[in-house]
C-alpha cells in the first residue's frame, strides 16, 4: 500500500479547509441576495404615483410575505467580519438602509409619508431602525456616518428613504462585484426622470435638479462639485445653461394607499 506524500497531503487540506472558509464567507452574503432580490421581484414594479416616475412597493402583500422577516433578520444577524473591502460594505449597507426604511413603513402602514412617524423634534430618521451586523442603528446613522463616510457621492442615488421622489428603489441587490456599475446606473437613471431628478427649462435657460443635490452639495466637491458630476453623467445639457438644485421633494410614501385605506384615513381626521 503506497502512503500519500506527505506535502501533497498538506496542502490537499490546506485547499479544502480554503474553500470551506471561502464557502461559509459566501453563505450570508449569497442568502440575503437571494432573498431580498426574490422579494424586490415579487413585490415592486415600475409607475408612477402623483406625477412622478416611481419603483413602487406593494406594502400590504409584502407583510404578508413570510420571507420579509428572515431578510430583516438576515440583515440583523449579517457576520461584520465579512466586510472586508469597501465593495462589500458600500453593498451591504445601501441593502440594509433600504430594508430597513421598507420595514419602518411595514411597521407603521398604512401612511402617507414616513416622515409623518416622527416629528421636527424627533425625525423619523433618528428613532430606532432596526439592528444591522449586530449593531442597533438608525436611518441617520446608515445615512450619515456609515455610507456618507465613504466619499462616494453615488451613494445619494442608491439610499432610498421610502419616499417618491427618493432615487428609485433599485429592482435589484446591491452586490460588491457589481456595485460601480449599479451606482452609475442609479445616477443615469435619477437623471434621466423628468421632475424628480433633473428638469430642463428652455425658457429660462436652466437646469433644475432634485434638492438632494443642495442638502449634500458638500459631498459632491471630490467629484468637481454638483454641476461637473450631472454633466458626467449628462452631456447633452447645453453648456450656457445654468445650473440650481432646488425641485420641489415630495415625501409621499412610495407605494399606492387603497381608496378605502385613504376614506379611512381621512376619517380618522
Amino acid at each position: 500500500m503506497t502512503m500519500p506524500n506527505p506535502t501533497k497531503l498538506v496542502f490537499l487540506l490546506a485547499f479544502v479547509f480554503l474553500c470551506q472558509s471561502v464557502h461559509a464567507a459566501e453563505a450570508p452574503e449569497r442568502e440575503l441576495v437571494e432573498l431580498y432580490g426574490a422579494l424586490l421581484e415579487d413585490h415592486t414594479r415600475e409607475g408612477r404615483n402623483d406625477g412622478l416616475p416611481v419603483r413602487l412597493v406593494d406594502y400590504p402583500a409584502l407583510s404578508g410575505d413570510d420571507r420579509w422577516p428572515r431578510l430583516v433578520e438576515s440583515v440583523a444577524s449579517y457576520p461584520a467580519g465579512h466586510l472586508s473591502s469597501n465593495s462589500q460594505r458600500k453593498a451591504f449597507y445601501l441593502n440594509a438602509y433600504n430594508i430597513l426604511a421598507i420595514d419602518m413603513v411595514l411597521d407603521n402602514w398604512p401612511l402617507r409619508s414616513l416622515r409623518s412617524v416622527g416629528s421636527l423634534v424627533n425625525p423619523v430618521w433618528r428613532h430606532d431602525a432596526g439592528v444591522v451586523a449586530g449593531e442597533e442603528v438608525t436611518l441617520s446613522y446608515l445615512e450619515h456616518e456609515i455610507l456618507r463616510a465613504m466619499g462616494d457621492p453615488r451613494v445619494h442615488m442608491a439610499i432610498n428613504c421610502a419616499s417618491l421622489s427618493c432615487p428609485d428603489l433599485r429592482h435589484e441587490p446591491y452586490q460588491a462585484e457589481l456595485i460601480d456599475q449599479q451606482l452609475d446606473d442609479q445616477v443615469a437613471r435619477f437623471l434621466a426622470q423628468e421632475q424628480k431628478g433633473i428638469l430642463i427649462n428652455p425658457e429660462e435657460r436652466e437646469v433644475r435638479l432634485s434638492s438632494i443635490f443642495d442638502w449634500f452639495e458638500e459631498d459632491f466637491e471630490s467629484a468637481g462639485g454638483v454641476e461637473q458630476f450631472v454633466r458626467r453623467y449628462r452631456s447633452d445639457l447645453p453648456e450656457t445653461y445654468a445650473v440650481k438644485a432646488d425641485l420641489p421633494y415630495n415625501w409621499g410614501v412610495n407605494g399606492k394607499l387603497s381608496a378605502h385605506t385613504l376614506r379611512a384615513m381621512r376619517d380618522e381626521f
